[in-house]
């Protein structure tokens, strides 16, 4: 047998003993929790906090467990989540019924230690999370008059693009629209990465209840002037299989 097929055999029996090393240690999941997110707004110029906001929602998604050592884990895995929080405002004769709605895909890669007894542990984790934005959007159902003539239609604000659309409301988006205030004046970055960390216990290798709190590392904020980030905290739990 030549060399090369020498190395492609040793390398195919390194792969195949790998593979069936890790799916022996590891244990696939389903996990599902409750996400509340804070979106903190602070100026460039003077450091100082401007504003925040917060949205809640929810994750689900799957993840993977696999031992490495002792009761030390790795825990990659793949969330969706959901974000959104009701606003009504007022605008001149306008009532403003509507929603900020945020939909996007997570990639957490956690370090788990694990101590107590056989039945039940304790466990604490801790590491990095990139985060993809797929959606983000306000969108207001607007009733009212305005110029003499009733007003009822939608307006909608892509925070990723910045371009606000406007239907069944004859306002062009110009310095006399009554609703410029009313829309956000930034646009948002997709990515996020976060750095968390958090506590949880396990019972019977099986049912799995958590809580943690992610960091944002990434100004959010697509301009100058004023530095966005996103923190979050949840809770949730997980079926391992």
């Amino acid at each position: 047998m030549g060399t090369s097929k020498k190395m492609a055999a040793v390398l195919l029996a390194v792969s195949v003993f790998s593979a069936t090393a890790l799916s022996a240690a590891s244990r696939g999941g389903v996990d599902a929790g409750y996400l509340n997110s804070r979106y903190s707004v602070k100026s460039n110029a003077t450091g100082s906090k401007m504003s925040d906001y917060f949205l809640n929602g929810f994750y689900v998604g799957l993840s993977d467990e696999v031992r490495l050592f002792a009761g030390l884990h790795i825990q990659p895995g793949l969330y969706y989540s959901y974000l959104t929080d009701k606003s009504r405002p007022d605008v001149l004769s306008f009532r403003l019924n509507g929603d900020i709605t945020e939909h996007s895909l997570n990639l957490p890669i956690m370090l788990k230690y694990k101590f107590g007894l056989p039945g039940v542990k304790l466990y604490v984790f801790g590491g990095p999370t990139l985060y993809l934005g797929l959606v983000s959007r306000q969108k207001y159902t607007v009733v009212g008059e305005y110029g003499g003539h009733l007003v009822n239609g939608d307006i909608s604000y892509n925070m990723y693009t910045g371009k606000a659309r406007y239907d069944g409301v004859d306002i062009m988006a110009d310095d006399a629209n009554p609703f410029s205030h009313v829309l956000p004046d930034w646009r948002y970055s997709r990515f996020d990465v976060q750095m968390g960390a958090g506590v949880g216990i396990e019972f019977l290798r099986f049912l799995e209840v958590k809580a943690g709190y992610d960091w944002g590392l990434l100004d959010r904020h697509r301009g100058s002037g004023a530095e966005i980030r996103r923190d979050q905290v949840y809770i949730a739990v997980g079926f391992r299989f």
